[in-house]
């Protein structure tokens, strides 16, 4: 990619638009951005190059030689934008492996682990009380950023802090433990958000964003460009640093994973 010039990247991009028939880009003042089509066509470009590893990379006589069932616990939010990719990537690698899928809170997930009711666990580990009693392997790193309508003024400003946000209405997303996260976040920049409504619905969450009617903060792993009714959110960087959504798979130190487990472990590990 290092010899590849812009205006190849451009002619690239044009021609593979008059392929398509459709808009895959659109330029803005501070860039170019997705369309809808876009989206959809990049979601499926990446189902594809998952597939193509698949038949470069699968070992299928490691596949055909693990078998057993796996209880896997996640979160609501790993469940949403994780999981389907996850079980995906198991199910093609190791078709003799039953997977048992649950959703649970994190702390639902811990007592489950420690109960025996599950071999593993998704969820936010930087949420984990005692991180020491656990095994872990990292599965994803999200950062977090501000959401925006696209006419809302800040989105032309190029640096925006927690104190620009006085004022403004807050749309609070509830799931997953994200506003205890959030809590922390405030304290930390003195900040006390302007509450306009608290929802456990991301679809209510976009489409309030995307009217104008308030603004969030969220990971980029739930980010879409676009509401429901099509209307755009836009997403910019905060200068005030927040910290990164952090989710991994885990399992108590006390139980030795079986080999089933430690496949679904490798797979997980593996999905981006």
């Amino acid at each position: 990619m290092a010899n590849v010039t812009q205006s190849s990247v451009t002619i690239a991009i044009r021609r593979l638009e008059e392929l398509l028939g459709y808009k895959l880009f659109r330029r803005r003042s501070h860039g170019m951005e997705l369309t809808a089509q876009g989206e959809a066509f990049l979601r499926h470009s990446h189902s594809i190059l998952a597939a193509l590893h698949e038949a470069v990379g699968a070992n299928h006589q490691e596949a055909s030689s693990i078998s057993g069932t796996v209880r896997l616990a996640v979160t609501d939010t790993i469940s949403g934008y994780y999981l389907p990719a996850a079980w995906e990537r198991i199910m093609a690698r190791h078709p003799d492996i039953q997977l048992e899928v649950t959703e649970a809170s994190r702390p639902g997930i811990e007592e489950g682990l420690f109960q025996g009711q599950f071999d593993l666990g998704i969820a936010l580990t930087s949420n984990l009380p005692n991180p020491e009693r656990y095994e872990q392997r990292p599965v994803l790193s999200s950062p977090r950023n501000l959401w925006l309508a696209a006419n809302h003024p800040l989105v032309m400003r190029e640096n925006i802090a927690f104190a620009d946000l006085a004022g403004e209405n807050y749309i609070l997303l509830t799931m997953d433990e994200h506003e205890a996260t959030m809590q922390q976040v405030w304290s930390q920049f003195g900040f006390i958000p302007t509450l306009l409504f608290r929802s456990q619905s991301m679809e209510a969450l976009r489409s309030m964003v995307a009217r104008g009617m308030g603004v969030t903060i969220l990971s980029d792993m739930v980010y879409r460009s676009w509401s429901l009714e099509g209307q755009r959110i836009v997403r910019k960087r905060l200068s005030d640093t927040i910290p990164n959504m952090n989710t991994g798979v885990f399992w108590p130190k006390q139980s030795p994973l079986k080999l089933a487990a430690r496949a679904v472990v490798r797979c997980i590990h593996q999905v981006k």
